[in-house]
């Protein structure tokens, strides 16, 4: 009985098999093609849930899986300037699809272009909208400008400005008048440069103009004479900020900010009447911090612009304003006095002690003042503001 060519078979058997599955196994696979079947299918950094998105893929895309990790496909997506960016899609949100082999040659017929897909609109909506992709590009940095109001609460300023009134009233006879209109609001502009550090928070840099003031004239009629007043009480602020936007859920912020303030605050009061009028007018400034905090929502409206909306709340009060007061009469020069901008009480023709404020050299303490101090701004309030972020 010949084994002896049975046996030289099994010997190569064992000895080339190991080496024949080895090369099987380091043959290069080929990558996987799947297809988005969801509306927007989330590109993760890394086979996590929660893992930032780093883009947004649209339905129908069809993509090569490089490898595959439990139930996360790693892909690479081609954006429309041409770069080139990885990672991870979970197969719920994808199908695989299927590769036909090679045609054979005389199987071949010419291409036909296949029809324009009808989009079908799902039940609950009214036709299909895509959303346009909002994605920070090589430069992830964010331009913004905004516009809206804000109110106010300079109150040494309007008590001195209806205690003005008052007093006049009060030398002319009269009683006391209705009070002038207060100064409660502002238009605000601004603009800011942030960089996006990660999907949920960005730091900025960014400065504001806060502008308002309110003119209003009376006429008093008193015993003794009549008389118009005028008030403009007015306030300007300025802030440089660095700022620091977070973001909990998509398309909603929360920010806050801290500034360097410089301030304005300005006065007019004029009385008229029988042929001669009184006006002082002046104005003063100082620089301050001030600290803000706002809520917001965005809305994507251009690949890389959106549209945003917030709420917030200022807290900025400043004292030791120092500028000039002009005092001009009928028939007399003007006066010029330079100092700083303080708030006091004087008594009436009335005996009643009305508020003032006013530019002096010095702390008032002519006869019938009393409670001088160092005025006070106070520029804390609310505001409401709309604008636009683009990303470069």
């Amino acid at each position: 009985m010949r084994v002896r060519p049975l046996v030289i078979l099994l010997v190569l058997a064992f000895a080339g098999g190991p080496a024949l599955l080895g090369a099987a196994q380091n043959a290069p696979q080929r990558p996987t093609k799947i297809k988005v079947t969801a509306e927007q299918a989330n590109l993760r950094e890394k086979p996590d849930i929660g893992s930032s998105i780093v883009q947004q893929i649209p339905e129908g895309t069809v993509l090569e899986a490089d490898k595959k990790d439990g139930e996360w496909y790693f892909v690479r997506y081609t954006l429309e300037d041409g770069g080139v960016i990885g990672g991870w899609i979970h197969e719920s949100l994808v199908e695989a699809v299927a590769e036909a082999g090679p045609a054979k040659p005389e199987e071949k017929t010419p291409a036909r272009e296949a029809p324009p897909r009808e989009r079908v609109s799902r039940p609950g909506r009214i036709g299909r909208i895509e959303r346009p992709e909002f994605r920070t590009g090589a430069i992830p940095l964010e331009f913004a400008v905004s516009a809206g109001l804000g109110t106010l609460s300079p109150r040494d300023l309007n008590d001195g400005t209806r205690g003005y009134a008052g007093l006049t009233a009060a030398s002319l006879g009269a009683p006391t008048p209705v009070s002038p209109d207060a100064l409660r609001l502002a238009v605000l502009a601004g603009f800011e440069l942030s960089y996006r550090f990660s999907p949920r928070l960005a730091f900025g840099l960014g400065a504001d103009l806060l502008q308002g003031s309110n003119g209003d004239t009376m006429t008093i009629s008193g015993e003794l004479l009549s008389g118009t007043v005028t008030t403009k009480p007015s306030v300007r602020g300025v802030p440089v900020k660095i700022m620091v936007r977070f973001y909990p859920g998509a398309g909603i912020y929360i920010r806050g900010g801290l500034g360097l303030y410089s301030v304005k605050a300005g006065y007019l009061f004029r009385t008229e009447g029988a042929g001669s009028f009184q006006e002082a007018k002046g104005s003063a400034t100082a620089t301050g911090l001030g600290a803000e905090a706002a809520f917001g929502g965005e809305w994507d409206i251009a690949p890389r612009t959106a549209f945003f909306i917030e709420a917030g709340l200022r807290m900025a009060s400043f004292s030791g304003l120092t500028g000039r007061n002009v005092t001009t009469s009928s028939g007399l020069d003007s006066q010029t006095e330079a100092g700083t901008l303080y708030f006091f009480h004087k008594t009436g023709a009335d005996d009643n002690a009305y508020a003032l404020v006013a530019v002096r050299g010095s702390v008032p303490s002519e006869t019938g003042v009393v409670d001088s101090r160092r005025a006070r701004v106070n520029l804390s309030g609310t505001a409401v503001r709309v604008g636009l972020r683009y990303k470069f």
